[in-house]
């Protein structure tokens, strides 16, 4: 069942994550050993969260299909949905580079995926992902410096990682339709413990199968990127997804997300959305993005 999502403010991009129907799994949030949220069954990532859609920019430029780039996501945990323990009063959710007064950790997500465009029909384009692609993946961290940062696009992948899995074709598709400046998309996405090292420790997410992780992330994006202030993504972090800095031929997202998992292998209409502000790729302006403090 599709959860609603925070509305955004008028100029931004969001990107809207829930697990669909039937199959979704109420499991144990915690800190490696005690517990901060029991009978969970949603994980909210921050409304300033970023994606960035490389080399398919500006806006106005029509894509082509079988046009393909690579889709950048971060964010950080805001909140769960479940029963929390005094523990869960630690979270730290600013995601402004310092650790909050009273603060203890942070949970962040990142994720990498290469598209493809699929068909074109009128303002509205529809991506899916790149077959030839074996580099998408879906990553949670937890963190005791709590030190994420939106605007400097750190300390989102330089935690505990606590959940890996593979993004995977089947299933995986996204839309954007052109609405004047910006527009509005949505997409979903299936991923799975498909490769060696795909895992869900049970220490942070206690209940939750390590075969399978099922997000669904619903966008509804607006162009510019409005409070996502971000200009760079995965820096300073883990190998496995390299810095980033958006440029001239980039387009910036604001990233509103949540997801839950599964235990379940996903039916066709179940599966893992995750909505990123893809990609207004068909119509807006040019914007050069240059890096914060």
């Amino acid at each position: 069942m599709i959860k609603s999502f925070r509305k955004l403010i008028p100029v931004a991009a969001a990107l809207g994550l829930a697990f669909a129907a039937s199959s979704a799994q109420a499991f144990t949030l915690k800190d490696g050993s005690s517990v901060l949220a029991s009978d969970a069954t949603t994980l909210d990532w921050n409304t300033t969260g970023s994606g960035v859609a490389k080399g398919v920019g500006p806006f106005g430029s029509p894509l082509t299909v079988g046009q393909n780039f690579q889709f950048l996501y971060q964010s950080n945990l805001a909140s769960v949905d479940g029963d929390t323990t005094a523990l869960f009063n630690g979270l730290d959710f600013n995601a402004n580079g310092t650790k909050g007064a009273g603060k203890t950790f942070e949970f962040t997500i990142v994720a990498k995926l290469n598209e493809k465009v699929t068909s074109l029909t009128g303002s509205t384009a529809t991506f899916g992902l790149d077959p030839a692609s074996t580099d998408n993946k879906v990553a949670i961290y937890y963190d005791t410096a709590a030190n994420a940062s939106t605007t400097g696009g750190t300390g989102f992948d330089d935690g505990q990682l606590i959940a890996l899995l593979t993004i995977v074709p089947g299933n995986t598709q996204s839309t954007f339709t052109i609405a004047g400046a910006g527009g509005q998309g949505s997409t979903k996405i299936t991923a799975l413990k498909a490769e060696a090292g795909d895992f869900i420790d049970p220490n942070y997410l206690d209940g939750v199968s390590a075969l399978l992780f099922g997000v669904n992330f619903e966008s509804n994006l607006n162009y510019p990127a409005g409070n996502s202030a971000t200009a760079n993504f995965h820096m300073g972090g883990s190998a496995m997804f390299p810095d980033y800095v958006a440029g001239d031929n980039d387009i910036v997202f604001k990233v509103d997300g949540s997801n839950t998992f599964t235990n379940a292998v996903p039916e066709p209409g179940t599966m893992m959305l995750l909505g990123m502000g893809m990609l207004g790729l068909v119509g807006a302006q040019r914007r050069r993005r240059t890096p914060k403090a």
